[in-house]
Formats: C-alpha cells, structure tokens, sequence
C-alpha cells in the first residue's frame, strides 16, 4: 500500500490504547507475544476489563486490539487428530505457539543446560548467600579459572562491599564503537561516569560531577560521578547494600574517550548462550582519579587474598558449590563447567 509504517505516528487521541499505527512492531505488528493467553480456552476474555483478543464466532477468527498471536481462523473447539502434523497439531486453546506442544512451559524436559525447573542461583560475586538453598551459583555455569581472571568471594567480600551493575544509554550503542565517533551523540553523553546515591557519596566523599575509582579484583577504572535518588540502597536480609551504575559504552578511542566498565568484569557465563554476568558483581569505590592504569592481567594481583578469621584464604575454598558439584573438571584455558569434555588445564 506504499505506506512506511515504521514512520506512523497517529496521535493517541485518534485510535485505541493499543496504538497499532504508531511505529511498527516486527513482523506482524503484534505489541504482546502469545497474546492469545489474554483470552480463556472458549476465546473470551478473562477480564473485560482487560480484554486484549478474542474469539470472533461470527467472522469465524481471531480479532482485537492487538494483532492476534494465533493461527487467525483456528476456533478455541478446535481438536488435532492423530494424524495431524506442524501446525495442525495445536489445539484451539494452545497458546504458546513457538512451543511444540503449543504449552506454557515451567518444566523443561529439555533445551536448558540448567534446567528442567526455574530456580534462583545468586551472581558468581554476590553481597548475600541464597535464600533458598545451599546451592550459591548456577551449578552448570562456566568459569575461566585463571590467575588473571580472580573472583572476588561468593558473598559479602569485605574488600568488595558494593554491588555493580552495568547497563545501556539511549545516546550510545552497545560498547560505544560506532556511537563515540558521532559528534552529535558524543556531545550528549561526553563522559564515561557512575551513579551513585546520595548516601553512598556521602559515605565515601563523593561529589556530584566530580571524580570516584571504581575497582575489583580484575581492574580499575575512573569516571564523573553523578549523584542521584534513581540509584536506591538495596535493603537485604536486614542490611543496607549500596549500589554503583555503570553505562558500558567507554573505551579508548573515538571522540569521546572513556574507561570502559569490561575492565571491571569477571570472566564466567551462563551455560546456555555463554553470555557473561556483566549485570551483577562486587566492586569498591573511592574519590578521586585513579593513580594509574592498572589491569590484574599486566600488574599482577591488585588485592591481597582475604583471609577468614580461623586463616582460611578465601581463594583456597569453594562457597559457590554444594560439595557433589565441586567436581566439575577444569578443561582447556581454565574454563570450568558442568558440559565441559575438556581434561588439559592450561
């Protein structure tokens, strides 16, 4: 119909809450996947309030708000037989599509490394042991054990005490590579920094616009501190953990230059995708710049080993793992993980 659709901006006031000719959403311009769940197994919907899709007996199809997430002409009645194959084997009242047996899925016989069941596992460096079991980490995730990759201790590293987390700008895209040489987009985000509460800055010296060293066990890295009420202190087991944020998209060139926060992360992934844990960890910070650039891969260990009160060096034991799980082997460059096939430690 030569119309770019991605370019639509019907005003609010001209069509419904759902705004389907505002902008488009790929591929089909549905705004909630699997919205056929809006709806209960006869097609209507759970709440009128609410109602999003629905089953249409006198068009004999899907209609809406939304652009149905549903095979269109397929009745809530309708029964696959025996002999039905692809698509014909959903059920009229199977709404998750993109599963083989068009079901919601809390248990997942297979496809997850970590499965079958949702659980809870804490970040490889944590400020607090999990709540629910022994267990502290994801059992089958991946670790680079290597002197130039430390982890900090699974939970409460006096050394460490914040947690870090990382996240992106609107202004810039993914680590900055392309966004930093873009003058208009550099000149709106000129400056790598962190955000911190007001009662973390005034904990450590903090003040707003000025400079803070944000370290770990792998690095350290400088940025302006932004003091603000949206970075609020976590409140856990009846503590106070404060918070740093970090965006992600600084590095050494372009025309705005900046640390970058991947100095500060540590090496270990999720089992399924190998994605890192860049979204929670421990960390310190301090006013003023850093002293110098330093990088446990070219200086060495940059903390000293914490020692337990009865002189246990934390690095010397495991709390991450229950005992049965410790024994994952450790394959070639030090990555240590349940699906590992690997022997030769390197």
């Amino acid at each position: 119909d030569n119309v770019n659709k991605p370019a639509r901006r019907k005003p609010g006031s001209e069509q419904d809450w759902v705004a389907l000719e505002w902008g488009w959403a790929w591929p089909s311009n549905r705004r909630i996947l699997y919205n056929r769940a809006s709806a209960d197994p006869e097609g209507k919907p759970w709440s009128e309030r609410k109602r999003y899709v629905w089953w249409d007996e006198g068009q004999g199809k899907w209609t809406g708000y939304d652009t149905p997430d549903f095979i269109a002409d397929r009745a809530p009645t309708y029964r696959p037989d025996k002999e039905a194959k692809g698509k014909d084997t959903l059920a009229g009242d199977d709404p998750f599509i993109m599963q083989g047996d068009g079901k919601g899925w809390l248990y997942a016989p297979n496809g997850l490394l970590d499965g079958p069941l949702p659980t809870h596992y804490e970040p490889q460096e944590s400020v607090a042991e999990n709540a629910l079991y022994g267990q502290q980490c994801n059992p089958a995730r991946m670790e680079w054990t290597r002197k130039s990759n430390p982890y900090h201790r699974a939970f409460q590293d006096p050394r460490f005490p914040y947690l870090l987390t990382t996240y992106r700008l609107t202004e810039h895209h993914t680590a900055g590579g392309m966004s930093r040489w873009l003058s208009w987009l550099s000149e709106l985000q000129p400056e790598m920094f962190c955000e911190v509460s007001p009662t973390l800055a005034a904990k450590v010296g903090l003040t707003n616009g000025g400079w803070a060293t944000i370290t770990t066990a792998r690095g350290e890295i400088e940025a302006r501190v932004l003091v603000t009420e949206r970075i609020t202190p976590l409140r856990i087991r009846g503590r106070t953990v404060e918070q740093i944020g970090l965006p992600y998209h600084w590095g050494s060139q372009g025309l705005v230059r900046g640390d970058s926060a991947s100095e500060l992360i540590a090496f270990v992934a999720d089992p399924n995708v190998s994605i890192q844990e860049s979204k929670a960890l421990t960390g310190n910070i301090v006013a003023g710049r850093r002293s110098r650039d330093r990088r446990v891969v070219t200086s060495g260990p940059l903390v000293a080993p914490l020692t337990l009160a009865d002189g246990t060096q934390v690095a010397a034991i495991d709390e991450r793992d229950l005992p049965p799980v410790q024994q994952k082997p450790v394959g070639k460059h030090g990555i240590r993980s349940g699906r590992s096939k690997q022997t030769e430690e390197t």
